[in-house]
This record gives C-alpha cells, sequence and structure tokens, in this order.
C-alpha cells in the first residue's frame, strides 16, 4: 500500500534483528516444581479443591489455571511477577508467597510455562496482548473496563467539555460488547449528546501482535439533530521489543443520514515499558491523521499527543493516562487536553491494591 517503509515498521524490524533467541521452556522442570510447590493450594491440574484442608486454611479460594479466560487473559509475565514477588506485590491475596529466595528466574518462567500449557487457550488471545489504553488509538484487545475519557478544547470564544463513560464487557472466547454515553458542555449546552453501542471482535492474534475488528453505532439522544452515525474500525497491536510497543487504528465514520460527509482516522500510538511494574509511570506518543471522505488538498488534519500512563494500583488494573493533543495543520482549536482513567473490573474492585 506504501511505497516507503514508515519509521514504525523500520523499528519493528530492527528490533526483531536485535531480539535475543526465545528460551524453550523446561517442561519437566516445570512440571516438577507446580507438582511440589503450586499444586497443593491450586490443585494438580491447576484447579483448586474448595474442600481441600489447606485451601479451607487460606480463607479465599486460589485461582483456577484451568480455566482458559483466565488462564489466556494473564499474561506469564504477570504471573512470574507474582510468583516471585507474592501476591501482596502485585496488590493480590497476601496467601500467595514469594518465590525469589526459593526458586531461580529459569526456574519460575518453567513453572509458569507449565501452569499455562494446563488448559488449551489457543481459541483466546494472550493476556501479552492486553496493551496499555492508549487516548485516542483504538485498542485491540477483547476487555472488561469501565473507562472515563474527558477532553477539554482550548479554542476561541468557547471551550467545550466533552465526558465519554465507556463500559467494555468481554464475550465468549474473543468478542468484547461495548457501551458508551457521551455528554458535551459548551457554551450553548450540557446535555448526554449519545448512546453508542457496539462489538469488537479479535480477528488474529499471537504472544506478539493482535488484529481486531469493530462496529459502533452512535444513537443521538436528540433524534431530530440527525440519524445518527455508523463507525466501524480495525485496531492492531504489537510487541516491537520488550521495552516498545506500538498500537494502530484505522476508523470510518458514516453519518446515516449522508454517508459521504464521514470521514477516515488513521491512528497511531508507541509506549515505552520501561518496568514490569505496573505503578509506575510510562511515556507515550501517539499521532492522528483525519481525512474526510469528500477530500480536497489541504483536508487532512494531523495532531500529535504526547502523553503519560499512570498506574495506580500495586497490580496496574487502575490507572490513570493524561495527554495534550496539539494541532500540526491549521486546526481551528490551540490545544486539546485528555484525561483517561481506566478500571479493568475483571481483575478485582476499584479499591483493590492501591
Amino acid at each position: 500500500m506504501f511505497r516507503k517503509k514508515c519509521p514504525c515498521v523500520m523499528l519493528a524490524l530492527l528490533a526483531a534483528m536485535l531480539a535475543a533467541p526465545a528460551v524453550a521452556a523446561d517442561s519437566a522442570e516445570g512440571k516438577a516444581i507446580f507438582e511440589s510447590t503450586c499444586a497443593v493450594c491450586h490443585g494438580m491440574t491447576g484447579r483448586p479443591d474448595p474442600d481441600s484442608p489447606v485451601v479451607k486454611g487460606l480463607g479465599v479460594l486460589p485461582a483456577d489455571l484451568s480455566d482458559p479466560l483466565f488462564n489466556s487473559r494473564e499474561a506469564a509475565g504477570d504471573w512470574e511477577m507474582v510468583i516471585k514477588y507474592g501476591g501482596h506485590a502485585m496488590g493480590l491475596g497476601q496467601k500467595m508467597p514469594a518465590h525469589k529466595d526459593a526458586l531461580t528466574d529459569g526456574q519460575i518462567a518453567n513453572v509458569v510455562a507449565y501452569g499455562k500449557s494446563l488448559v488449551d487457550t489457543s481459541a483466546y488471545p494472550p493476556g501479552e496482548m492486553n496493551l496499555f489504553l492508549p487516548t485516542r488509538t483504538k485498542k485491540a484487545f477483547p476487555e472488561d473496563e469501565v473507562v472515563y475519557k474527558g477532553r477539554y478544547t482550548d479554542q476561541a470564544g468557547d471551550n467545550p467539555l466533552k465526558s465519554v463513560l465507556e463500559i467494555e464487557k468481554r464475550f465468549g472466547q474473543r468478542g468484547q460488547g461495548i457501551l458508551e454515553l457521551v455528554h458535551v458542555n459548551d457554551a450553548v449546552r450540557s446535555e448526554l449528546t449519545d448512546v453508542e453501542v457496539g462489538y469488537k471482535h479479535a480477528l488474529s492474534w499471537s504472544t506478539e501482535h493482535i488484529l481486531s475488528g469493530a462496529i459502533i453505532y452512535a444513537v443521538p439522544v436528540d433524534s431530530s439533530d440527525s440519524d445518527g452515525e455508523l463507525q466501524t474500525y480495525l485496531a492492531y497491536g504489537t510487541a516491537l521489543s520488550p521495552s516498545w510497543i506500538l498500537q494502530s487504528s484505522l476508523r470510518l465514520k458514516f453519518p446515516m443520514d449522508k454517508a459521504s460527509d464521514g470521514e477516515m482516522e488513521l491512528a497511531g500510538a508507541i509506549h515505552y515499558v520501561h518496568s514490569p511494574w505496573p505503578r509506575r509511570v510510562f511515556p507515550g506518543l501517539e499521532i492522528i491523521a483525519e481525512n474526510p471522505f469528500r477530500s480536497r488538498n489541504g483536508d487532512l488534519e494531523w495532531t500529535v499527543l504526547p502523553q503519560v500512563r499512570i498506574g495506580l494500583t500495586r497490580g496496574g488494573h487502575v490507572a490513570l493516562n493524561l495527554a495534550v493533543e496539539l494541532p500540526l495543520s491549521g486546526q481551528s482549536w490551540d490545544k486539546r487536553a485528555y484525561l483517561t482513567l481506566l478500571w479493568d473490573f475483571a481483575d478485582g474492585g476499584f479499591f483493590k491494591g492501591w
């Protein structure tokens, strides 16, 4: 499609050339460690026995590693952190002890690999591709999340505030339902303007990439204003290296009353993941290009969004994203400020692990 390679593609190729070869897990050692150390709580097959005296003594049921949804949505690196530093360090149960003094990093990796093999998760997108949520670029991984997005636009004569409450619910092996409530507060109105409903589906994945497609219908609260808008997008995510992740999305917007007045949005985001600890500050950068279907010379609008993700809980299931959007092509506004608050409720309650 493009004759010239973009910097992101060249960066990905460079990362692939520099990446160290993967070391195969020692399944026999992993199995032996699991059976001698982990099975007493988690069960020999990964499913804990609630009638076991040991499990009853814990006062909480250990994670069911034989559940394919749970097993798949948790990244191997997260399990390694929990085994090495204990549950409390990652905002989980105090009963999960730290094994950093008893097991080497290699042994921990082997037991995690064995734990991941206890159930077939090939039909589920892997947790390694549950990447950071960017500000505007669409995310590919199917989620269980509640997200608040606030946008303040600085422009002459009017400084509107747009708020979006998004509820995302995982369905089946690779689907996600979407419900969004859009509220606008400007010089003219302060009201709920749209309700958006949709569905996202993972199309292709590995532990290094994921591709999803989605369709959303924006229903105007006041139907006299318009007939609504149909949106569809493709979202892609990949790990360029252990420290860099790249995400991109292509979104098309079709007004129901006149589809030719719609527009295309191409977005890309890169984050620097400098630490395995979720409660850190991670910098990122997005670039957005928007173009109406009825394009003329100069219609393409570019913006850039420097941003930071701040993990608020020890496990990172509650996080804050702050960004500033700067116009690069003469837009009518001077800048936009974004605040995004994310709660991944599949990993626990909002106040867990602070």
